[in-house]
């Protein structure tokens, strides 16, 4: 056991209640490392009260478990563990600031640095491999339902294992997951079959996106556009990927707008770092996925941000296909 564990567990066991915290519109990855984590803790503190807070991924409730729901009164006075979230302006639960302490378990760079307690890696490719490590080298038996959570984790954080830094390790913590009854299908069957009217936006989007002069594909929408199909924001600002198989785009970029004139920015790229992009305006993430959340934002700054991944495509022409 490194370092960092011997602080995070040192930290736990002082604390009779902890509290898991996540990011803003919860990915699989967020859901999942919240979910396992709470198992994971559970087994090995059967006689500590843990708690996962969130909205977590309703569609997989029934599969993996519900999240909690906590009072103030028990924040303050509870260990806050924060996963898959680099910063606290980042986190979805804001009573986050209520608790006593902190430690959090992430995969992103740090913006700004976090000065308490982390198992941090970057070159992992979803923070659901942290907490499979975690339990590995702590003997904890892994839950079914911890083993379900951990695949969730790392198979829609790797885009079902297609981007870096998926690595022999991750396979071999996939092939482990069997060992605790880890059933694949009924994860695929709710996170990838499409229901007709996603299927629809999904085809909005392909037939509305623009690309820029050197290449940038791009795509903004509105409520009225997502609304439309009977979608949320939550589903309709995560379909960036539906855009990432245009041929010869280094990068490309999905804008949504909220009925509270917020909007969400989604960047990826093929080879092209992005993250700098996403840390000037704010926001933040891996070198080929990253993101910004803005309280207030529309098409014009949506038009600032693609100027300058154009400006970036340009500079990385290598990878343009020219």
């Amino acid at each position: 056991m490194n370092e960092a564990q011997a602080a995070f567990f040192s930290l736990i066991e002082k604390y009779d209640s902890i509290v898991i915290f996540g990011h803003s519109l919860p990915d699989g990855d967020c859901y999942g490392s919240q979910i396992a984590l709470r198992e994971v803790l559970q087994t090995a503190y059967p006689h500590k009260k843990i708690y996962a807070i969130g909205s977590g991924l309703p569609a997989l409730f029934e599969r993996l478990g519900e999240m909690d729901i906590v009072s103030d009164e028990l924040i303050v006075k509870s260990l806050a563990i924060l996963v898959d979230v680099s910063d606290f302006p980042l986190v979805e639960d804001q009573r986050v600031l209520l608790a006593p302490d902190y430690c959090k378990i992430d995969h992103h760079h740090e913006s700004n640095p976090f000065l308490y307690d982390k198992i941090m890696d970057y070159g992992v490719i979803a923070t659901a491999e942290l907490i499979a490590r975690i339990a590995f080298q702590r003997n904890i038996v892994l839950s079914k339902r911890a083993a379900e959570a951990i695949f969730l984790g790392i198979v829609t954080d790797s885009g079902r294992f297609l981007y870096a830094p998926t690595r022999k390790e991750t396979f071999d913590i996939i092939s482990r997951l069997f060992d605790y009854g880890l059933e694949m299908k009924p994860i695929y069957d709710v996170i990838y079959q499409t229901q007709e009217n996603q299927l629809k936006y999904k085809g909005f989007l392909l037939s509305h996106y623009q690309k820029t002069e050197n290449r940038v594909v791009y795509c903004y929408a509105e409520p009225k556009d997502y609304q439309a199909y009977g979608l949320e924001f939550s589903y309709a600002s995560s379909q960036v990927n539906v855009l990432a198989n245009i041929q010869g785009s280094p990068i490309f970029a999905l804008f949504t707008q909220n009925e509270k004139g917020g909007l969400r920015v989604e960047l990826r790229s093929s080879s092209v770092p992005i993250r700098d992009i996403a840390v000037k305006y704010g926001g933040g993430g891996h070198a080929n996925a990253a993101g910004v959340r803005m309280e207030k934002g529309g098409y014009q700054e949506a038009m600032a941000i693609v100027k300058d991944l154009d400006l970036l495509a340009k500079e990385n022409n290598d990878y343009v296909g020219k």
